[in-house]
């Protein structure tokens, strides 16, 4: 339970990181789905640095593995968030803020089992 406390955490300021500069980028003028692969690599370069170092306490001879596991389950976390992205955007009309948070929600919890049962487990 301690753990997941933790990685929520990291998560809230990996949300508070992601949506704040895709909120910037859209204000600035940038497509939404560019600006969510954006926003969404500052959150990621983030919460491997507190993931690998606070959460999950990993060893610093794995740095290459857990690098390379912890940017697949990333990717695939964020190919099913631009895709909930896109279909609540195009397809149901829902603006675009909202959209990224829940669909922000429906990423954690594919990340979290990830990364606990795959990149962070040995």
């Amino acid at each position: 339970m301690k753990r997941f406390l933790k990685f929520g955490t990291v998560g809230i300021f990996n949300t508070l990181i992601t949506i704040g500069s895709y909120s910037l980028f859209v204000m600035l003028g940038m497509d939404y789905i560019f600006a969510n692969l954006l926003a969404y690599s500052l959150g990621v370069m983030n919460s491997y640095y507190w993931n690998k170092n606070w959460v999950f306490e990993a060893g610093a001879g794995r740095h290459n593995d857990l690098f390379l596991r912890f940017v697949l389950v990333n990717l695939i976390t964020l190919c099913l968030n631009t895709f909930v992205l896109y279909l609540l955007v195009d397809h149901i009309a829902v603006q675009p803020l909202l959209a990224q948070v829940f669909a922000t929600g429906c990423g954690l919890v594919v990340n979290y089992v990830l990364n606990q049962r795959w990149t962070f487990s040995g």
